[in-house]
C-alpha cells in the first residue's frame, strides 16, 4: 500500500528536522557576535539549493523517490551504487545524532548511565516509530511540533523577562569584515542544517497534495531557518562572545533565568527540546535509510529496521568521545563529505534528468506533428 502524508504533516517534519538540536547551539561560532548573519546567509544559500536543485529533481519524477530516480536515470548498476552510498549517508547522519544525544544526556542529565543504554533507548523508540509506518511517523510530528514550539516561546519570554537579553552584544555589526562571516557560513552551516533537505527526496512522493509540496516545503524551511537565526541572536544577546565557549549555550543561557526567586532551573525543559529535536532528526534519517535500503534490496520496510538500527548503533560507538565526533565532523564531514550528497550528486542527477528528458522530447517531436 502506498502510504500518504498531508502537506501539514510534511511541513511539521521539515520544521522539526531543520530545527533539530541546531537552535540549542551557536552555529558559525567562528564569526562570534556576527554568527547570526552567517546563519542567515547559509539559510538563503540553502534555499537556493532547495529551489533550483533538490525540488526540481522531485518535480520531474513525481511518482518516484530518490532511489527510484537514481536507478532510472543513472542505470541499474551505477544507480544502485549511488543509492547505496546515500543509504550510508543517511545512516551516518543518524549515527552523529544518536552519539551526540548519548554524550550530552550523560554530560548534563544522567552522568551514571552507560552510553550504550542511552543510545539503545533512543534507537528503540525510533525503530518503533518507523515500524508503524511513514503516515504514523509524520502524524506524530504534527502533534509534537506545537508543544516544542510552545516550550521555546516560553523560554524566550522568560529570558527576556529576566533581563538577560542585551541586544548591544550584537554590535558592532560586521566588525571584522564580511570574509569571516562568509567563511563561517560556507560550507559548514549550509551542510548543517540547511543542505540536509536532500533527505526529503525519499518522502516527497508520498505527499497527497503533490502540487503543493514545493510551497509547503519552502514555507516550513523559511520558518525553521528564521527560527534558528532568532535563537542564535538570543544566545549571543545573552552570552555575548562567550557563547562559543559553551557546549550547549542555549541551556546555559536558560540556566541564568531567575524571576522572583521562583522561576529558575529551566534545564528539564531544554532537555525536552534536546530529546524532541534529536529524536525527530535521527528518526527521519533512520526512516530514510530503511526506506532506501528496502528499495535497493527489494524487501519490505520492516525487514531493514533492525539491520539499519544495528549499523547506526555500531557507528555511534566508533567515536571515542564527544569531542572526537565534533572534530571529525568539522574537519571532514561539513567541508567535504556532506556537500557531495547535498549538492554535487543532486546537481549531476538533475543534469542527467534534463538531458535525458530533452533528448526524449526531441525524439518524440516528429511523431507528434
Amino acid at each position: 500500500m502506498h502510504e500518504k502524508i498531508s502537506v501539514g504533516q510534511l511541513a511539521s517534519i521539515v520544521i522539526l528536522f531543520q530545527i533539530g538540536s541546531s537552535s540549542l547551539f551557536l552555529l558559525a561560532s567562528e564569526a562570534k557576535h556576527d554568527a547570526w548573519i552567517s546563519v542567515a546567509i547559509a539559510m538563503i544559500l540553502g534555499m537556493g539549493i532547495l529551489i533550483f536543485i533538490t525540488m526540481p529533481i522531485q518535480s520531474r519524477a513525481p511518482h518516484w523517490d530518490l532511489i527510484e530516480i537514481l536507478t532510472r536515470y543513472f542505470g541499474k548498476y551505477l544507480g544502485f551504487t549511488v543509492g547505496l552510498a546515500y543509504v550510508g549517508y543517511f545512516i551516518y547522519k543518524s549515527v552523529r545524532n544518536v552519539r551526540e544525544f548519548g554524550d550530552l544526556v550523560i554530560l548534563y542529565l544522567l552522568p551514571g548511565t552507560p552510553l550504550d543504554v542511552v543510545m539503545i533507548v533512543l534507537l528503540a523508540v525510533g525503530a518503533y516509530a518507523i515500524i508503524q509506518g511513514i503516515e504514523v511517523f509524520f502524524r506524530v510530528g504534527q502533534l509534537v511540533l506545537p508543544w516544542l514550539l510552545l516550550i521555546y516561546l516560553v523560554l524566550f519570554g522568560l529570558m527576556i523577562g529576566s533581563g538577560l537579553v542585551n541586544l548591544k552584544q550584537l554590535l558592532p555589526l560586521v566588525e571584522q569584515g564580511w570574509m569571516p562571516i562568509w567563511n563561517a557560513a560556507v560550507p559548514e552551516v549550509i551542510s548543517f542544517p540547511f543542505g540536509e533537505m536532500v533527505v526529503f527526496l525519499i518522502f516527497w512522493k508520498h505527499v497527497t497534495q503533490f502540487n503543493d509540496f514545493k510551497k509547503f516545503t519552502l514555507i516550513s524551511y523559511t520558518f525553521s531557518g528564521l527560527f534558528i537565526v532568532l535563537t542564535n541572536v538570543l544566545i549571543i544577546a545573552v552570552l555575548g562572545d562567550l557563547s562559543g565557549a559553551y557546549i550547549i549555550p542555549f541551556m546555559f543561557g536558560t540556566s541564568l533565568i531567575e524571576i522572583g526567586g521562583i522561576l529558575e532551573r529551566m534545564d528539564p525543559f531544554v532537555s525536552l527540546l534536546l530529546f524532541g529535536g534529536v529524536f525527530f532528526k535521527q528518526a527521519t534519517y533512520y526512516l530514510a535509510a530503511v526506506l532506501a535500503a528496502a528499495q535497493l534490496f527489494k524487501v519490505k520496510r520492516q525487514v531493514m529496521v533492525v539491520p539499519v538500527g544495528i549499523a547506526i548503533f555500531a557507528g555511534a560507538r566508533m567515536f571515542k568521545s564527544y569531542m572526537e565526533q565534533i572534530q571529525f565532523g568539522f574537519e571532514h564531514n561539513l567541508k567535504f563529505h556532506f556537500p557531495i550528497f547535498q549538492i554535487v550528486l543532486p546537481i549531476l542527477l538533475l543534469l542527467v534528468m534534463l538531458l535525458t528528458q530533452g533528448f526524449k522530447r526531441k525524439r518524440d517531436a516528429p511523431q507528434n506533428e
